[in-house]
């Protein structure tokens, strides 16, 4: 299978998560089973908002520039980790400060959620009890999953 980039790569990321919240979707599992799920489905879900931008900036940057211009910045998004509201407005000022204008005006309640899920990743990744639940976690899920959408189609249109 060819390699895919950009805004195909999400989309792959995107339902290969989406295959890990169906295996568990209307089992039978105690509740603290259904707890563990949810921790772990938050973080799988901040690594894939994570990894969806870092894959739509450089693929952007492969597109609208040089060679060495796209290496530069596919080396910087190496380094971006612990995805949050503030490291996607920074992320996005750094190409055009009304993008950020644009996307907080019109998906603050998904923002909301990117940010809930990076915070609840750090508390669970270091021990703290989260108290997220199964149905907050699909909630954020379909919120992150919109904005992602958003993020393709700003950062890497396809026809």
């Amino acid at each position: 299978m060819p390699r895919l980039y950009g805004s195909d790569e999400v989309r792959s990321q995107q339902r290969r998560l989406e295959s890990v919240f169906t295996l568990i979707d209307g089992t039978e599992l105690s509740s603290e089973a259904r707890a563990h799920y949810a921790r772990y489905l938050c973080i799988r879900l901040a690594g894939f908002a994570e990894q969806a931008l870092k894959d739509l900036v450089t693929e952007h940057a492969r597109r609208q520039s040089a060679p060495t211009v796209h290496r530069f910045v596919e080396g910087r998004m190496g380094k971006l980790w612990g995805i949050n509201q503030v490291k996607l407005k920074e992320t996005l000022d750094a190409f055009d400060p009304q993008w950020w204008v644009d996307l907080e005006a019109k998906f603050p309640q998904e923002i909301e959620s990117l940010h809930s899920v990076g915070k609840l990743r750090d508390n669970i990744s270091h021990g703290g009890d989260s108290g997220v639940g199964m149905t907050q976690v699909q909630q954020y899920r379909d919120d992150v999953f919109r904005l992602v959408a958003c993020l393709c189609s700003l950062l890497d249109p396809r026809p």
